[in-house]
């Protein structure tokens, strides 16, 4: 989804099309059950015939749209929205003037009473069902109650308008109701997707390095220890590069530690464009130390992600007060197919001990320690 709003348009969209897929057969089979019972397909063929034509054209665009429904990342959430709800309000008008057509034609008297019954229910429970929608919760009742309302007031008798009547208070009353039905679920969803996002936020805040915004040290523990199950499980190998900035106290101690921590902010996302595939996972492993997570990796690529890793922070030139800053990065690497038995901290040890061999032997520079077929 491209915006917050987006999200709360789909699931809205989702929990109508659910909410009214009952009415796609409801609507068909008991306008079916009354024509049929009173023979309404042989004495009043035209009647039948237009009926049953429109039915098979909204039960279709309903069915099309429940298709869609099923591929609705290829298409935009405001056309199946606006394509749900002009159905819908089709349906209302074809079943409001259908009994608008019962109640006038006194050919169909045998009947009136039954859509006088069925046509109020139905657009109560459909109003309410379906409230969510603005447009739905007010011209789906309408557009059904009012061809209704002006057949009755048309025949003119006293018992007519007491009806007429009667419907116009119903449909007040539906207003009312689905208007606060319509409320407590908007309520709701949002509540609830405020919440999802913030605990999502959380979650993110928990695992995120406050000043380089790499993931921290407790993702990564996290992360590896998943890597080496799913590489125990392939038989795959796994690297592990460890990264401390060369001097960097004297960088603190000359130049202050807030141009220390821009210094490690640079560093950050210098390290980060280097891990060009998903699966490689970076963190700030703590004070100026760095570690990357390299899944299906054998020790020549490793190495080859290290020096490529040490040359882009060799290059980086950071200016302080008119003077040119540079710093160098020493690597550890250690590279190994995790076997059964084996202790899975053992291989970050290895890269720690790399490490250190590379800050002994002089600096800016890459050690590697491997085990197991790599």
């Amino acid at each position: 989804m491209s915006s917050y709003h987006d999200q709360l348009q789909f699931q809205a969209l989702h929990d109508l099309t659910n909410r009214s897929k009952g009415g796609i057969i409801m609507y068909s089979c008991v306008w079916l059950m009354i024509t049929l019972i009173y023979d309404i397909h042989t004495s009043h063929t035209d009647f039948f015939v237009l009926n049953l034509a429109a039915f098979i054209i909204l039960v279709t665009l309903r069915l099309a749209h429940l298709y869609c429904m099923r591929n609705a990342y290829q298409y935009k959430s405001a056309t199946l929205m606006q394509w749900f709800v002009g159905n819908l309000l089709l349906c209302a008008v074809h079943w409001g003037l259908m009994t608008a057509w019962v109640i006038h034609d006194p050919t169909l008297s045998e009947i009136n009473l039954l859509f006088l019954i069925i046509t109020p229910a139905f657009a109560l429970g459909g109003a309410s069902t379906l409230s969510i929608s603005s447009e739905i919760k007010v011209l789906y009742p309408t557009l059904m109650f009012f061809p209704m309302i002006l057949a009755l007031l048309a025949d003119g008798g006293l018992q007519e308008y007491l009806l007429a009547t009667l419907c116009g208070i119903t449909l007040i009353y539906i207003f009312v109701s689905t208007n606060a039905s319509h409320k407590d679920y908007w309520e709701a969803i949002t509540n609830y997707m405020v919440a999802e996002e913030r605990a999502e936020q959380m979650e993110k805040l928990s695992v995120t390095d406050p000043l380089t915004k790499l993931h921290n040290r407790m993702y990564f523990d996290s992360e590896y220890t998943k890597e080496w199950k799913r590489s125990l499980r392939l038989k795959a190998p796994l690297s592990v590069i460890m990264m401390d900035i060369d001097f960097f106290k004297n960088i603190n101690d000359t130049y202050g530690h807030i141009f220390g921590d821009d210094c490690l902010k640079v560093i950050a996302r210098t390290i980060g464009a280097e891990a060009k595939r998903p699966t490689d996972r970076i963190a700030r492993y703590g004070g100026e130390e760095f570690v990357m997570l390299l899944p299906n990796t054998n020790a020549e690529g490793a190495k080859t992600i290290a020096n490529r890793i040490r040359k882009a922070v060799e290059n980086i030139v950071i200016d302080f007060e008119g003077e040119t800053v540079k710093m160098t990065i020493s690597i550890g690497g250690a590279t190994a197919v995790p076997t059964l038995n084996e202790d899975r901290s053992l291989l970050l040890r290895r890269s720690d001990s790399a490490l250190y061999h590379a800050k002994e032997s002089g600096r800016n520079q890459y050690q590697a320690e491997t085990t197991g077929l790599c």
